[in-house]
């Protein structure tokens, strides 16, 4: 065993691949979209009256007797009633508002303090490299200072919902010849035992349509007939095969998502699209160093893939995923951000309790997560839809990293057609088989004291900006402005994209893709003389 190391007093080096400006923007896209979620959220009548917490009485109370206001006086030695007489008294107190310091001086008893928190809309948000697994940037919630619970992590499992879909699809593709034309049966399936699925038929056509479509809509019936093709049990299995660490019951409802996962896992579980078919562990420590700076530990990247399916059904699910993009539940996204490829998926669970977007480009891959920590605290209205709540997050990062040269993340870069692709699966333009409408759209009071969207929030036009102290450049030292037309130093702007072009030739042994950057003066007369 090696010797014991001090974290805090030892003067470690520890690097990681967290790109400083991806993290800015990541927390700059949260916090441009979560505020008018909270506005929403709390407009709404059950919210504004108090009934939401009609019944949560155990809710409430766990969360009193683990503050720290309750620790505190139970250690000051007041009586439990004593203690829970004073969450009833109006004290002056700062809390949580949606302005640049992320805080508000106000006076309300402790108790609706802990509503008035708990009714917050949080979110997660994490981007990686598909290939190597590099996370880039990872926002956990909406401010770190005031909630430090983290939605990203390992531990955090929500439902799923539709963002499983296209695992299971590949599933079908990998394993039972499925492809983007083959028909399905948009219809409720019974699994014996009393097991429907979905539960309800309501939103079933009983039409026939492509398998593409049914996943560019989201339909749930055309997935369960999907799911008694593949089976639930070797679904069950494929999810732990793609190396997902949470074991999923073999429950036919997992196939619309009726399962606990966390956003971490569902972007482990991605990273085999664009990773072209190897399973890919996220990983944000790259190397630890002493203070001499000795190398202690390297984590490569290499020990945590895994070839999980064939290369050609990761470019088939990838393309098929664009319809989702192109026409699907979050149409329009590709052309807004001028894209020349990109796939993704939307996610809804029951009652907009949990909203999901999980989307990528050949060299980023970005999920997010949306929602509040009790469930049962939830935009009904349409906005609390994945397409409505998440995709923005997702879409106003990768609208900024697309306008920085910088970072070496181009617009006009192509998921690469493996050459085992047979003829017959051509996908030059695979919304040739999506249906150009979902056939079925439906698939998918008082103040109570506790504080009103106009107490706590500002007005939708003024900037809040990231939690973190802005990125800065090098050489300037001056806080890179939001317009991200300043590009940083030489030096940043080329390493990135070099780094993965040299790693993306190590896995694979070919270049990233067939649209290389034009090469400099100096370059070609090399190539000439060569």
């Amino acid at each position: 065993m090696g010797p014991n190391y001090n974290i805090y007093e030892d003067g470690l080096k520890i690097y990681t691949t967290i790109n400083p400006m991806m993290q800015t923007y990541a927390e700059d896209a949260v916090s441009a979209q979560v505020p008018s979620l909270q506005r929403a959220l709390v407009s709404q009548g059950f919210i504004r009256s108090g009934a939401v917490w009609k019944g949560r009485d155990n809710v409430l109370e766990k969360a009193m007797k683990e503050s720290d206001r309750w620790k505190n006086l139970a250690d000051d030695g007041l009586t439990d009633k004593e203690i829970r007489a004073t969450f009833y008294e109006k004290t002056p107190m700062k809390v949580f508002a949606w302005n640049p310091q992320r805080v508000k001086d106000t006076v309300m008893t402790p108790m609706d303090s802990i509503k008035y928190h708990r009714a917050m809309v949080q979110a997660g948000f994490m981007v990686m490299d598909p290939v190597t697994g590099e996370v880039k940037a990872w926002v956990g919630g909406v401010s770190f200072r005031t909630f430090k619970y983290d939605h990203v992590n390992l531990n955090t499992k929500r439902q799923v919902g539709s963002t499983i879909k296209p695992l299971l699809y590949a599933q079908a593709v990998e394993e039972r010849g499925f492809t983007p034309e083959t028909p399905v049966v948009d219809a409720q399936q019974n699994f014996g035992g009393g097991m429907l699925v979905p539960a309800t038929g309501r939103t079933c056509t009983g039409r026939s349509m492509t398998m593409a479509s049914a996943l560019a809509w989201s339909r749930n019936c055309a997935t369960a007939y999907i799911m008694k093709q593949v089976g639930a049990p070797q679904f069950s299995e494929f999810l732990r095969r793609i190396n997902i660490p949470t074991k999923v019951p073999a429950y036919p409802s997992i196939a619309l998502g009726a399962c606990e996962l966390s956003l971490f896992e569902m972007l482990w579980g991605y990273s085999i699209f664009g990773g072209r078919g190897f399973s890919t562990k996220p990983y944000f420590i790259s190397r630890i160093e002493d203070r001499n700076g000795n190398l202690i530990k390297r984590f490569d990247f290499s020990v945590n893939r895994k070839e999980a399916i064939s290369e050609a059904t990761a470019y088939i699910m990838t393309r098929m995923m664009q319809g989702v993009v192109d026409k699907g539940t979050a149409a329009g996204l590709r052309a807004r951000l001028g894209v020349a490829e990109m796939a993704g998926k939307t996610g809804t669970t029951n009652d907009n309790s949990d909203a999901w977007f999980m989307g990528f480009t050949p060299q980023l891959l970005g999920g997010v997560w949306v929602g509040c920590d009790d469930r049962f605290i939830r935009n009904e209205g349409s906005g609390g839809f994945g397409g409505a709540a998440a995709r923005p997050i997702w879409e106003a990062f990768f609208r900024k990293v697309f306008a920085n040269s910088s970072l070496g993340i181009l617009k006009d870069e192509k998921f690469i057609e493996p050459p085992t692709l047979s003829n017959d699966m051509g996908m030059a333009d695979p919304s040739i088989y999506v249906t150009s409408e979902n056939p079925e759209p439906k698939a998918e009071g008082q103040d109570a004291g506790v504080g009103s969207e106009q107490d706590y929030m500002l007005n939708n036009e003024e900037y809040i900006g990231p939690e973190s102290k802005p990125f800065v450049e090098e050489k300037t030292e001056k806080p890179v402005k939001d317009t991200v037309k300043k590009e940083q130093p030489k030096a940043v702007a080329t390493e990135e994209p070099k780094k993965r072009q040299n790693i993306f030739k190590k896995i694979f042994g070919k270049k990233q893709n067939k649209s290389e950057p034009p090469k400099t003066e100096k370059q070609e007369r090399e190539h000439e003389k060569n």
